[in-house]
């Protein structure tokens, strides 16, 4: 009799350890099933990995990007477009294209239901759909602008962070994905986005950031005049300027680029002024929104000499920086120095997963983003030509011609800057590298998107 009551006590333990363990093991499921769904040893998901089933990704004006269709990814029909929003999108056949939607969104596309077989998820379903800030007709403006060059584009809007525009090149079309990829120096970095992870020598964009540090720390700075010869001795080297300015201040110095100018005034600051103020401007740091991130924009002039120093403040030296950031420096004092944190997803179905605008902490002083606003608006307005822009923005801009070769014969081709305007307040970065002049092969690139816009402007679209 002991011995039955023994084997019953023990039959009950275990039917109650049985069910113990299969209620964990259950909610453990309903509790982490987007993440067994991910898992690669997941049968569900076909063996490449692909969105077979997964829901549909739209642009702000709901043109479709990308969706499943009996049980295959496609693609916008538009080439162009296709090929413009690849690092925006992602490919599903290629997981290299990391930080695009697909990548990092790849749950929430495919979706997943609780239809149990064995105590594990049995059906999948179709996924949520996403809408993104981008607008395609932007985008096929950038790619068409930069044609076969290898650059950069980010147009983003400076009161709210909405990212209408965000191109790099090379790319390809993920719908007809080119069997040379790996092998066609054609497509070199094809799977980096270079808006976000691309690292330039910024040039003389970056004279922007010497000159806040200057006007956050010293008194009248902007009333400093410097006799620019063309060439002068900072250190045991010169820093040169493309021609004799004569005497010129700040505002002189932004609108023709006086490297002399920028190589005193970082001198003057000093080395740990700088690199105060570069860090406030996102140096050494990455941008990080819905998921994404940027690569590190770089300064570090702990180990340049007094000339190296010197040029580090136009830009030059080891200095590098990302499109994203260039573009949230301009954004910044268009803000009255206060930077707006991008966002590419607009909303997720049946997520409430909607943007409102997120402030960072003030880069510089209102009264420092308020001079250097007025100094990009004179150097549009003086030197570059508010003509070469669209007729309906009023732009405020700083090219930039990075040299990256020693004879100076190769450059990086920057501008970056805000339109004014309430109806698209965006501010923006164009790269093109070894473009050459700014002035001559950027300022066209960001022209074509603003003309975009404004066409979309004309037929009813807002940007605001």
């Amino acid at each position: 009799m002991r011995k039955i009551r023994n084997r019953s006590a023990m039959v009950l333990l275990m039917t109650i350890a049985f069910f113990a363990g299969l209620i964990y093991h259950t909610v453990n499921i309903f509790i982490h099933a987007e993440e067994w769904v991910m898992k690669p040893q997941n049968q569900h998901l076909t063996a490449a990995g692909n969105l077979e089933y997964g829901g549909k990704i739209f642009d702000i004006n709901n043109v479709i990007l990308a969706q499943s269709i009996d049980g295959e990814r496609v693609y916008n029909d538009d080439e162009l477009v296709r090929k413009a929003c690849l690092h925006v999108i992602g490919d599903d056949t290629n997981s290299n294209i990391f930080n695009s939607i697909q990548d990092i969104y790849r749950a929430e596309l495919i979706g997943y239901d609780f239809t149990f077989g064995f105590g594990m998820p049995k059906n999948l379903r179709k996924g949520k759909d996403i809408r993104l800030t981008i607008d395609s007709k932007l985008q096929k403006a950038a790619l068409t602008a930069l044609g076969d060059r290898k650059g950069a584009v980010i147009f983003y809007n400076y009161k709210t962070g909405a990212v209408a525009c965000m191109v790099s090149t090379p790319t390809y079309d993920p719908q007809n994905r080119p069997n040379d990829l790996e092998t066609n120096d054609a497509y070199e970095g094809v799977y980096l986005n270079r808006a976000l992870w691309g690292q330039y020598t910024p040039g003389s964009t970056f004279k922007l950031v010497t000159a806040a540090a200057g006007l956050e720390n010293i008194n009248d700075v902007e009333k400093k005049v410097i006799d620019c010869k063309g060439t002068d001795m900072i250190g045991d080297k010169a820093v040169t300027c493309e021609f004799s300015m004569g005497n010129v201040n700040m505002r002189e110095a932004i609108c023709y680029s006086c490297n002399i100018y920028f190589g005193h005034l970082a001198f003057e600051l000093g080395k740990a002024k700088m690199t105060e103020q570069a860090e406030k401007m996102g140096f050494n740091s990455r941008i990080k929104f819905d998921g994404m991130e940027s690569a590190k924009s770089i300064y570090d002039v702990s180990e340049a000499s007094p000339n190296k120093f010197a040029w580090s403040g136009v830009g030059q030296y080891t200095t590098l920086e990302t499109p994203i950031n260039v573009a949230m420096i301009s954004a910044a004092i268009a803000n009255e120095g206060i930077p707006v944190t991008p966002y590419i997803v607009q909303s997720i179905t049946d997520n409430e997963f909607e943007h409102s605008s997120s402030f960072g902490n003030a880069i510089m002083s209102h009264e420092t983003a308020k001079k250097l606003y007025d100094y990009m608006d004179y150097a549009v307005e003086n030197n570059y030509g508010k003509s070469r822009f669209s007729s309906k923005f009023d732009v405020c801009a700083k090219t930039g011609t990075a040299e990256v070769s020693e004879d100076g014969q190769d450059a990086h081709a920057w501008i970056t800057g805000f339109c004014k305007d309430e109806e698209f307040p965006y501010a923006f970065a164009v790269v093109v590298e070894h473009g050459g002049s700014g002035y001559d092969n950027a300022i066209p690139v960001a022209a074509a998107v603003m003309s975009a816009a404004e066409e979309a402007i004309n037929s009813g679209q807002t940007y605001r």
